[in-house]
């Protein structure tokens, strides 16, 4: 199992790596330097503090997960969980990775059920894959692209959410009555991303085509939900760089943008450290129930 893990992650190693080459290969990284450093640098404190804010709101909606699990966590004990995931998420992606880590001390300390904890992270991320696809579409709308069939995009919307209905119900019951819940924390956080990436854009003095841009980073954000690179990079570059070549945009901007969101979530993301040194549940003592009772989702 373990040889499998390590292989598993030298895949994920090797398309991040093959990704980054490509898109080194195909732009001109003097020109994106170039926009970096005429960046407005209010604008990109402004991006810094809607991205926190984001994931303050990403942590109050695991929260709302756990406490529906029965694991009553302080939001104080709760954001300091989701901190220290971030960073294992974003600088040890490999392994057992933050969602791992977090329902591993949750279960150990709370006793509430391993696979509702799994629940948990899942249907966090299904909720905010729900909301993310949705925002895009609006934003296809919004923007001046036009891609073959797209007028009938709308139907996504509604299409999407009741697939999130149906995964609930059949798959992870305990969960449906907090759906609304999940899905409003999702709008919330994906809400403060997108005003972060107009900051962004705004840092780099675009004013033109917004939402053609946010079109794309969202659907950059789709791609970095997959498995199937190292905590997401690479993905995103090659999405910002083909998008960017199919629809017209600026390549170097694209990339630019790509890269100063990442800078952005690992500048907040590395103050996850300090709660690895001092851990969350450093206080509290483990249970004494030594058999845990494993109940479904």
């Amino acid at each position: 199992m373990k040889i499998k893990k390590i292989g598993i992650n030298l895949v994920k190693l090797g398309f991040s790596v093959g990704a980054i080459w490509y898109v080194i290969s195909k732009i001109s990284f003097k020109e994106v330097l170039e926009v970096f450093s005429k960046a407005n640098i209010y604008f990109l404190i402004a991006a810094f503090i809607f991205l926190v804010i984001s994931f303050i709101f990403s942590a109050f909606r695991q929260n709302l997960s756990f406490r529906n699990t029965g694991a009553h966590i302080s939001q104080s004990l709760n954001i300091k969980l989701f901190w220290l995931g971030m960073f294992y998420n974003l600088f040890l992606p490999g392994g057992i990775g933050g969602d791992g880590y977090k329902v591993y001390l949750v279960n150990k300390y709370r006793r509430n059920g391993l696979k509702k904890n799994i629940g948990t992270m899942l249907i966090n991320r299904i909720a905010g894959l729900v909301v993310i696809v949705m925002i895009t579409v609006v934003l296809y709308y919004l923007s001046g692209l036009h891609i073959p069939y797209g007028r009938g995009a709308w139907i996504v919307i509604p299409l999407i959410y009741l697939f999130y209905l149906l995964v609930l119900k059949y798959f992870f019951k305990s969960f449906l009555k907090i759906h609304a819940g999940l899905f409003w924390w999702s709008l919330a956080l994906q809400g403060m991303q997108f005003i972060s990436a107009i900051m962004i854009l705004s840092a780099f003095h675009q004013t033109t085509g917004l939402f053609d841009y946010l079109f794309l980073f969202f659907i950059s954000a789709i791609a970095t939900a997959l498995p199937i690179t190292i905590g997401g990079i690479g993905a995103r570059e090659m999405v910002f760089l083909i998008g960017a070549k199919t629809l017209g945009l600026d390549n170097e901007l694209c990339i630019a943008l790509s890269i100063m969101f990442f800078l952005l979530s690992a500048i907040i993301s590395l103050g996850g450290l300090y709660w690895v040194f001092l851990p969350p549940f450093r206080r509290e003592t483990i249970p004494d129930v030594m058999a845990e009772k494993i109940d479904e989702p």
